[in-house]
Order: C-alpha cells, then sequence, then structure tokens
C-alpha cells in the first residue's frame, strides 16, 4: 500500500480527463488529474526524486517498493524553457510526503501555458486501487495499491 497526497490543492479527477491524449489515454500510467487553485506542488509519497525535466515542469519520484510517480505541470509548459518554474529539490535527493517540491508563477503559467492541469500518474502499472480516501486542507489524501499486471 501505498500512502498518496495530491501534490497541490485543487479538484483531482481521474487521468482519463484530462485534456491531453498522452495522459487521458493512460500512455504514461494510471493516475489522476488535478485543477490546481494553488501554485505550491508538494510531494504525494515518499521516496527519492529519479527524474527532473530540464524545463523544470515534470517531476518523478521513485518509491521504496519502486513505483514511480510522475508529476506533470500544465500543457505546453515545456516551450517555457523552465521560465515561471521554481525548484525546491534535486535529483536523487531523498523526499517525504508533503514537502516542497517545486512551485509555478500562476500568472505566468496562465498567460503563457495553455493548461495549469497537473497530472500525476503511476507510471508502468496498469492499475491502481484507492483503498481509502478523503480530502484535508484540500489537498486528497489515499491509501492506493499498485496492481501490475504480467504481460
Amino acid at each position: 500500500m501505498i500512502k498518496y497526497m495530491s501534490p497541490v490543492k485543487g479538484e483531482q479527477f481521474d487521468v482519463s480527463k484530462a485534456s491531453d491524449d498522452v495522459f487521458s489515454e493512460g500512455l504514461l500510467g494510471s493516475g489522476f488529474v488535478i485543477h490546481p487553485t494553488d501554485h505550491f506542488i508538494y510531494a504525494p509519497i515518499d521516496g527519492v526524486i529519479s527524474m527532473i525535466f530540464p524545463t523544470k515542469h515534470a517531476i518523478a519520484i521513485k518509491h521504496i517498493s519502486g513505483v514511480a510517480v510522475l508529476i506533470h505541470v500544465g500543457f505546453n509548459t515545456v516551450d517555457l524553457k523552465g521560465n515561471g518554474f521554481t525548484l525546491h529539490t534535486s535529483l536523487y535527493q531523498s523526499v517525504k510526503q508533503g514537502d516542497l517540491i517545486l512551485e509555478f508563477d500562476d500568472d505566468y503559467l496562465r498567460k503563457n501555458a495553455s493548461s495549469l492541469e497537473t497530472s500525476v500518474v503511476f507510471m508502468q502499472k496498469d492499475l491502481i486501487v484507492v483503498h481509502t480516501s478523503e480530502v484535508i486542507n484540500q489537498h486528497y489524501h489515499m491509501e492506493i495499491e499498485v496492481v501490475i499486471h504480467d504481460s
């Protein structure tokens, strides 16, 4: 079981509701899409920062179980070349759930990105099962089981 907290305040939906086909079709994994009401991104799980995209709009965290979670902020944000993002973590740094890892300039992104939708996907896994769910301080908190289907 993995304890998950949504990385940003806002409404959270199944990733199939994402406006970007790569996420909505589950090409990167199952997960969630969040319509943020805040500009601070927190670690959704305990783990190690395993990837930071050079443009700072995407970060992956690897849980001790081996599950990797990708947080992707906005759409067409790669075109901003890192402008509007401030990192609060570094590659291979250990993080605890709730640690501030990234923030974005809300006004800048609203003017320069096509969307602020933030996708959170459990990469390379077929299915997630939510066992418990509650909202605390505008963040979804869940206990999630990641089910791996053998090919």
